[in-house]
């Protein structure tokens, strides 16, 4: 695949953010190889001198131990989302190739729903340059800890000497998570709301699906052949979709509660407002990433849902032909079956699992703000 970024692509950002990480499915592999290699070792040297903080500060600092676990925290979410780009290559590769496969907007020109889903991919895609636009903020005041505070952008032991290269270190790391990781979330969300989009258009034909035609039946077996056929490869790409990211989802699970409770407890704790605004900005962070994945994958779900509801506002139970009956009681079958995407059978993403992580932080807020009144 060139490396082409076609302006009406709703994952045209996303893509040129990976390929400036070179870690796009289709960037040469040696290169994004060692790139890799160069981001691992950063990330495992900032989780070693994490883990020496802690094991020298639990007894008598638990405001840097919980910094130093964050820092083990964030660095994890790096080497996840890395490692998962990398050894899913293929399979992001089918899942860009297929959507050649996707019918195109513009061919519906005519009908009432151009206007609706042409108004979600620009507002979709100008959420996502905002969102990335908001990610390059965050991180940088992240950055500007060693000249506002003294201190690295996020907590680990310092060797005697290392200050000033662990902050070029964190700076250059800043630069490959912003690439790799906001961009890896857009991505997602890019892909799902196209399914989403072509999962609307072929509620749309279902709709406008005409029963009878006066020519022969032939046509019309045709037509909604035509359908299933597409109706089972949109199901075969979101299975495709939830095998790409199924780490992702378990790991964005993880570390969201993680971070949230951390980054509770240091606002919790007397000191200096700059750190707690730090952390604070940082669970934002990771509450929109989680976000990311939570909604669209619900969207997804409650689109595919509309194609049963479309067949079955038909009325195709008054045909006469046995195998068009069988074809729609089949499609009303399998659409009964919902769509899931998970992570691993161990979390879903969906709205709930959305829920129970605010929630859980909320509980872990009001349970510290008790204990302190103790």
């Amino acid at each position: 695949m060139p490396k082409k970024f076609r302006s009406d692509d709703i994952s045209a950002d996303s893509l040129r953010l990976l390929w400036l990480g070179h870690m796009h499915p289709f960037f040469p592999f040696r290169r994004s190889f060692a790139f890799l290699i160069i981001n691992l070792t950063a990330c495992f040297l900032m989780i070693a001198l994490a883990i020496k903080g802690i094991t020298i500060s639990y007894n008598n600092d638990i405001f840097f131990v919980a910094e130093c676990l964050q820092t083990c925290n964030l660095m994890l979410h790096g080497v996840g989302k890395f490692l998962n780009l990398y050894f899913h290559r293929n399979g992001l590769q089918a899942l860009l190739e297929n959507r050649s496969k996707f019918w195109k907007i513009d061919d519906f020109k005519c009908e009432n729903i151009y206007e609706d889903l042409s108004g979600i991919t620009s507002t979709v895609k100008r959420g996502l340059r905002y969102y990335y636009c908001g990610a390059l903020v965050v991180i940088f005041l992240f950055d500007l800890q060693p000249f506002a505070t003294g201190l690295l952008p996020t907590g680990c032991y310092v060797p005697e000497g290392w200050f000033k290269g662990l902050t070029l270190t964190l700076w250059l790391l800043s630069i490959s998570f912003f690439l790799i990781i906001q961009s890896t979330d857009g991505f997602f969300c890019s892909l799902s709301v196209a399914i989403v989009i072509q999962f609307k258009l072929l509620s749309h034909r279902f709709k406008n699906m005409h029963l009878l035609y006066a020519e022969s039946e032939r046509k019309m077996w045709k037509e909604l052949k035509g359908l299933v056929d597409y109706h089972n490869f949109l199901t075969n790409y979101c299975k495709q979709l939830n095998a790409a990211f199924a780490p992702i989802f378990l790991l964005q699970f993880l570390v969201s509660i993680v971070s949230a409770s951390v980054s509770i407890f240091i606002f919790m704790q007397p000191g200096a407002w700059s750190n707690r605004i730090k952390f604070v900005l940082y669970y934002l962070a990771i509450m929109v990433e989680t976000s990311f994945y939570c909604v669209p994958a619900e969207i997804i779900v409650n689109a595919a849902s509309e194609i049963g509801n479309a067949v079955s506002d038909l009325d195709w139970y008054k045909i006469k032909i046995n195998k068009v009956k069988k074809c729609f009681i089949i499609i009303l079958a399998r659409t009964q079956k919902t769509m899931v995407f998970t992570g691993y059978g161990l979390v879903n993403m969906n709205l709930q699992t959305f829920v129970i992580y605010v929630m859980t932080v909320f509980s872990f807020y009001t349970y510290l703000n008790s204990v302190r009144k103790i």
